[in-house]
């Protein structure tokens, strides 16, 4: 893990699939909205940066989410796929290396910092998705997360 800072998300176009998904799901889950949306890009809308996974809430074995793709220019509205905003924030950033299995030392890293400062971490959260399973390694991964502050 990098160290974690504090930064001014902007507001941010994109599409996404949102779905309650079971949290030992989540992979195929992800496999599949990513596979609706790939279609997409570069026929429909410009992607605009890496894929990310926006976490609304995570209730007991159930994550309410949504995997998408930033966008240049507007988005578009086709089945399950919606144009959406990644929000302007204030957060606490850090980027994992390592496998996804083991991005919640992150999340967990981040809380007692946020803590420690006497910030509040929001209920909700996303990931951005830097590399590849099918380019590097698990241990080569690279997620940057997003915590916004309250």
């Amino acid at each position: 893990m990098t160290s974690i800072e504090i930064v001014n998300t902007k507001e941010t176009p994109a599409i996404a699939i949102r779905e309650k998904v079971k949290v030992t799901e989540i992979p195929a889950v992800m496999e599949r909205m990513y596979g609706e949306l790939f279609p997409h890009l570069g026929r429909d809308v410009k992607c605009a940066g890496p894929p990310f996974a926006f976490y609304h809430s995570w209730e007991g074995e159930i994550m309410d989410m949504k995997m998408g793709f930033p966008i240049s220019g507007k988005g578009i509205e086709a089945g399950n796929v919606k144009a959406i905003k990644l929000p302007a924030a204030r957060a606490a950033v850090a980027t994992h290396i390592g496998p996804y299995d083991r991005l919640t030392d992150t999340y967990n890293i981040m809380m007692e910092w946020m803590k420690a400062i006497g910030h509040t971490p929001a209920s909700f959260m996303w990931e951005e998705y830097l590399n590849s399973p099918q380019e590097v390694p698990p241990d080569k991964l690279m997620t940057r997360l997003y915590w916004p502050i309250l």
